[in-house]
């Protein structure tokens, strides 16, 4: 059965904010590693039937962006090799 995220990131400007709001949004193991690779893994192994939204994405993206589109890259990655996992990101 699916599950479905909503992942408000406004506000969030740094790495550690959006890891720290991906533990708590997310059903992430105690030993998640806070990083894109760790979190690759996570998705691909546990992710099939999510269904994740990234909204109020700008601030994010404008006060990171190399790791903001490194993050959309892994994502869409991470979809092609789960079956089942959505990631979408919206304004």
């Amino acid at each position: 059965m699916e599950q479905v995220f909503y992942i408000d990131l406004k506000g969030v400007i740094t790495r550690e904010e959006l890891h720290e709001k991906l533990t708590k949004e997310l059903p992430l193991p105690d030993f998640y590693g806070h990083n894109l690779d760790a979190l690759y893994d996570i998705f691909t192994e546990d992710g099939e039937d999510w269904n994740i939204i990234f909204y109020n994405c700008c601030d994010t993206r404008a006060e990171m962006p190399e790791y903001f589109a490194s993050l959309e890259r892994m994502c869409k990655r991470a979809q092609e090799d789960c079956e089942g996992l959505k990631i979408r990101f919206f304004v």
